[in-house]
């Protein structure tokens, strides 16, 4: 996919910042972009900062400033830009090492998941797309069963919002498509979230039993 312009102009629209501040999280100045906001929205972006700004949008998504139903979010992700399919880290701060050391000692990865959950924006993104939450259950027994095991605990009035976090993280790792492995990426790109949602699960199942009487 190439960026174009149009996307530099949804950005800065989605996110309410100035030119000067996505210049310098692009790393180049603020008169760069007044000018790039005056050329043809249909014209392509230089090669030289397309990856530069794909790395800015997966950035303010996972600092919660980008709605994951922004403009420009949904261009990257459905038009399939060229993004590392695997990554040692990513912006939302789950590594594969967490991943693959969490059936041993999953502390890591549910401080970093709760991390992830503690911020309200992201929260609201949970509590808004929980329809599309939902339609990942069409993948799955066990896709079912790790979903409603952690909207359960949303649900909960028994918990206080902090035992919530987790399943907040774990569930917007599932909405975010920046994450491990690219949502996009067919079959493989829904490993790592499912993963996720399985320690998440685990997690809750360990420590609030009483959630989840036996039938």
């Amino acid at each position: 996919m190439c960026m174009r312009y149009s996307h530099l102009l949804s950005l800065l629209e989605d996110t309410d910042m100035s030119p000067e501040q996505l210049a310098k999280r692009l790393g180049i100045s603020g008169m760069t972009v007044r000018r790039w906001g005056e050329k043809d929205p249909r014209e392509e972006l230089p090669l030289l900062y397309e990856k530069a700004l794909q790395a800015v949008v997966r950035q303010l998504v996972a600092e919660g400033q980008l709605r994951l139903d922004s403009s420009v979010v949904k261009a990257i992700t459905v038009e399939g830009a060229n993004l590392p399919i695997v990554s040692a880290d990513n912006s939302l701060g789950i590594t594969q090492d967490m991943l693959q050391q969490a059936e041993n000692n999953p502390k890591a990865l549910m401080e970093s998941l709760s991390e992830l959950g503690a911020n309200d924006a992201k929260q609201a993104e949970v509590n808004q797309h929980k329809k599309k939450i939902l339609s990942f259950k069409k993948m799955g027994k066990e896709w079912t069963q790790r979903i409603s095991s952690l909207l359960k605990v949303l649900d909960s009035d028994k918990l206080h919002n902090f035992d919530k976090l987790v399943a907040y993280g774990a569930l917007f790792y599932l909405l975010c498509p920046f994450d491990l492995i690219p949502d996009y990426i067919p079959v493989f790109g829904y490993m790592d979230d499912f993963i996720v949602l399985g320690f998440a699960m685990a997690y809750y199942l360990k420590r609030f039993p009483s959630l989840f009487p036996k039938s």
